[in-house]
């Protein structure tokens, strides 16, 4: 056994649901062939789209996942009393260094638009959470 790069990783970005709190087994997004650093940057699209209420997918989301296949890589939690976005990742110091990527299908850039509405300093939970702050 030796170490190998696999390059056909399947990656999901799945919700659930705030009203219910029951999972949804059809992910919103899919993408195959591509790397944790890609993955990364995504769903950092994504947790901005979610944060901002941007796609209609998203509408009455208590929180989006990323897998990598079966594994949990991340997770967004949006607190709706507090407006607070906390996001836990295993890869947590690679998302916060990592550029926003556009999906296939996904548009514009929301990082500007983000940062106008939350504080741009985010605030450690433990090791593998920050969270982030909405102005006032």
């Amino acid at each position: 056994m030796g170490n190998y790069l696999q390059t056909d990783v399947t990656w999901y970005v799945y919700r659930r649901v705030l009203s219910t709190d029951e999972w949804v087994p059809e992910p919103l997004q899919k993408w195959t062939a591509t790397t944790l650093e890609d993955a990364l940057s995504q769903f950092k699209h994504e947790a901005y789209t979610f944060a901002l209420g941007k796609h209609t997918g998203y509408v009455d989301t208590k929180a989006i996942y990323l897998y990598q296949g079966a594994t949990r890589i991340a997770k967004v939690l949006l607190d709706m009393d507090s407006g607070q976005l906390e996001v836990w990742s295993t890869s947590i110091r690679e998302w916060l260094a990592s550029e926003e990527k556009l999906a296939p299908k996904r548009y514009p850039l929301l990082e500007k638009s983000f940062f106008t509405t939350y504080v741009k300093q985010h605030a450690w939970i433990n090791t593998q959470s920050v969270t982030f702050v909405k102005k006032e």
